[in-house]
């Protein structure tokens, strides 16, 4: 599993393509030849491999096309998503929205407010990281003080956290 989980590793989008003001990346697409072609002798010198003999490309390119393969790889991309919107959270949650909000219209600063009571409630769900849940409900504090009051009270009530 060593070759496929390291393959897995690089669908993984870099750190530095998260932006915590836009749509967190996802994990890219498998690719059945890439990977088969990734494969070399050096994924199989390890002591418990040696001496066996076989067609590895062969044996991966038929565990890709069973049944296990499919809910093996769909949990390892559930897992890798959670991960990827986790660091885009907490890069959200470091994020300096004091300075994003100067000369942004009502309709982006709505449109952040509820992506960031998305992203808190998402993280309710989970039951994980109350610090991140409250840089977030500071978040949601901020902005909502740039509204003008009339939208603030509309707001407020969407926003009881």
């Amino acid at each position: 599993m060593i070759p496929l989980e390291q393959y897995i590793s690089s669908l993984m989008p870099l750190q530095k393509q998260l932006n915590p003001f836009r749509q967190p990346p996802l994990l890219q697409q498998f690719q059945q030849e890439a990977f088969i072609n990734s494969l070399n002798d050096s994924n199989f010198k390890s002591a418990e491999l040696k001496g066996l003999r076989g067609s590895w490309k062969e044996l991966y390119r038929k565990f890709i096309k069973s049944p296990n393969f499919e809910l093996w790889f769909q949990s390892k991309r559930t897992e890798a998503n959670q991960r990827l919107e986790l660091l885009h959270v907490q890069q959200l949650s470091e994020a300096d929205l004091y300075s994003w909000k100067t000369d942004r219209h009502e309709v982006e600063i709505v449109d952040m407010l509820l992506w960031i009571r998305d992203r808190h409630d998402a993280l309710q769900r989970l039951g994980s990281n109350p610090e991140l849940q409250d840089h977030l409900k500071n978040h949601i504090d901020t902005l909502l003080e740039v509204v003008p009051a009339d939208l603030q009270s509309t707001l407020k009530p969407a926003f009881n956290l």
